[in-house]
Order: structure tokens, then C-alpha cells, then sequence
């Protein structure tokens, strides 16, 4: 099977979900906006957690081997910020968790709000402003795909006449075979956000860190 076939088939799927995806995306940007209004309205509650927020990512785990062992390679940096992302950030916590539907729009919202809290008040030159947003459209437009497959699978379990059928084993069949042939968009787009995520911070790290730093 080419490529093309399978893009068309991908897109076909994307043209199914069209509400749930653009629901998760609307539910993306409004809370990432309203992180930001938070933290610029003083609000307590959110100064705090975004102070608890910025320390925890300091010990993160996930983000050692970034600037430990792996920081002097591009291609493995690469490589291993795009199967965490795909994992971890896509098809664990926003698909697999759709078995119950809600799940990854819960997901969403907390992710989002969290990113409107800790960049808030940075001083986005054109290069951060280009680093942020540019990942944030990819990564965060994989996982409004990826939410909406697991989100789709919830909503055949418990309403499987909306696929137009009575069955719920077919109902669900249809759903995983969406999101199978979703995912490619999805993979394509994380694969694209690790490129450019990691290529920025690889060659232009130490100026974003210190614009951050002003």
C-alpha cells in the first residue's frame, strides 16, 4: 500500500472525527488562554501551582536523558523526544484512557491550562515565540487527533448506535479501525514537532535560555 493511500484513508478518518478533533482543539486553546489569565490576574491558587509546576519540571524524569546523555546527539534527541511523545503523550494518556470517553478531554483541559500557567510572563522573542508555539501547534495538534480516537472508542461502548449500528463489538471495530489509520497524522505530526522542538533547542538552546533569563 503507497503512501498516498494510506494519507487519503488517514484524512478520510480525520473528516469522521472532524467534531470531536475540533472539540479537543477548541478545548486546548481556550484553556491554554485562560492559564494565561490566571497567572496575569494574580490569581493565588494559580501563581502557586505554576511556582510547584516549575520546580517539578526541573526533575522530570523524562527530560534527563535530553540534557544528560543524549545532548550532544540531535538525531537521538530526536528520536527519543518523538516515541515519548507518541507513547507516553499520545496513545497512553489521550487514547487508551478514551475507554472511558471523558477521560482525554480531562487530559486536554489540565495540559493545556498547565502550559497557559508556566509560560505566561516570559519575554517571547521572535525565537522563543517561533520554539513554543511552533511545537505546541505540532505535539498539541497530534494530540487533538489522538484524544478524539480514544474519546471515539469510549463513546462505541457506551453508544454504539452512533456508529449506526446495535452492535457494540462493530461499533468499537469501526472506532479502532479510525484511529488506526488516524494515527499516521498523528505520527507524522510528533515526528515533525521533535524535528523542530529538539533542532531549536539544539542549536539555538543557550540564546532561548537566556532570552528566558531577561
Amino acid at each position: 500500500m503507497d503512501l498516498k493511500k494510506l494519507l487519503n484513508q488517514s484524512f478520510d478518518a480525520a473528516k469522521r472525527l472532524k467534531n470531536l478533533i475540533l472539540l479537543f482543539a477548541l478545548a486546548q486553546v481556550v484553556f491554554l488562554v485562560f492559564g494565561h489569565w490566571m497567572v496575569a490576574a494574580g490569581h493565588e491558587g494559580a501563581l502557586a501551582l505554576r511556582s510547584e509546576q516549575l520546580k517539578y519540571i526541573k526533575e522530570l524524569g523524562y527530560l534527563k536523558p535530553i540534557t544528560g546523555v543524549l545532548a550532544g546527539s540531535l538525531i537521538l534527541k530526536i528520536f527519543y523526544t518523538f516515541i515519548f511523545n507518541l507513547i507516553a503523550g499520545a496513545f497512553v494518556s489521550t487514547t487508551v484512557t478514551g475507554v472511558i470517553f471523558f477521560i482525554p478531554y480531562l487530559v486536554a483541559v489540565w495540559r493545556s491550562f498547565l502550559i497557559g500557567l508556566l509560560f505566561y510572563g516570559f519575554d517571547l522573542s521572535p525565537l522563543m515565540m517561533a520554539v513554543f508555539y511552533g511545537t505546541f501547534l505540532l505535539e498539541f495538534g497530534a494530540y487533538c487527533l489522538s484524544s478524539a480516537v480514544g474519546a471515539d472508542i469510549g463513546l462505541a461502548i457506551i453508544w454504539p448506535e452512533r456508529k449506526g449500528t446495535f452492535t457494540r463489538k462493530q461499533a468499537v471495530g469501526q472506532s479502532i479501525r479510525n484511529g488506526i489509520n488516524l494515527y499516521l497524522l498523528v505520527i507524522i505530526l510528533l515526528f515533525l514537532g521533535a524535528i523542530w522542538e529538539m533542532s531549536m533547542l539544539h542549536y539555538f538552546g543557550p540564546l532561548v535560555s537566556a532570552e528566558a533569563l531577561k
